[in-house]
């Protein structure tokens, strides 16, 4: 779906800054900038956070299921071995950010734009994807299993090894991506109405017996 509309982040009051040494967050956290803040290993799971910047913060191995972020920028942030099963992210954007072996399964994602990072061997398995963009992402040996896409661009993202079983990319550009070892069903359904390159066609197609020349 190219050219969607994705809602940005909003930034009505002034936010309050933390720099270098994390605060001991609460269950709801609003307009505030945090840091170099470290927030490994903590424990925020159902934790609600509105009108929030991080820069350069780490949450590896953090434990944020069902957390909420709403109108939220994340940069250059490292969610490393973290567990965000079903966490919200709601007019949010992640920009040089690292997640590889994070846990995003049965999440929500919605007016969402991610740039330049890494998630490679998370797992996004079931997880419900409405206006979201991914640039330049490292997809690689990641689980997109089960997901429901309504509304999803994708551009030159690593791909390499996904599983990509159950989701249904039809409308969805993956030319410039690449899929070299994705998972499918046997009949490709995955993929039925989704755009791929011409090269990647022809390796699909040989997967159901068809030779190309």
């Amino acid at each position: 779906m190219v050219g969607m509309k994705i809602l940005s982040p909003e930034f009505p009051s002034p936010l309050t800054p933390y720099e270098n040494d994390a605060p001991v967050l609460e269950n709801f956290t609003e307009n505030a900038a945090f840091s170099a803040c470290d927030f490994t290993r903590a424990a925020l799971a159902d934790a609600e956070f509105s009108h929030v910047k991080f820069s350069g913060c780490k949450f590896v191995s953090a434990d944020l299921r069902r957390a909420d972020f709403c109108d939220a920028v994340f940069e250059n942030c490292d969610f490393s071995g973290a567990i965000l099963r079903g966490a919200a992210l709601r007019r949010a954007r992640l920009e040089g950010c690292k997640g590889m072996g994070a846990d995003f399964s049965e999440g929500y994602f919605a007016d969402t734009v991610a740039g330049k990072c890494n998630f490679s061997y998370a797992n996004f398995g079931g997880t419900k994807f409405k206006a979201v963009r991914f640039a330049n992402c490292n997809f690689s040996d990641c689980s997109l299993a089960g997901c429901t896409l309504k509304g999803l661009e994708i551009q030159a993202a690593n791909l390499l090894r996904a599983e990509l079983y159950g989701t249904l990319f039809k409308g969805v550009d993956l030319s410039d991506c690449a899929l070299e070892g994705v998972t499918l069903s046997q009949d490709l359904r995955e993929l039925r109405g989704a755009t791929v390159s011409a090269l990647h066609a022809a390796g699909f197609l040989r997967a159901l017996g068809i030779h190309v020349r």
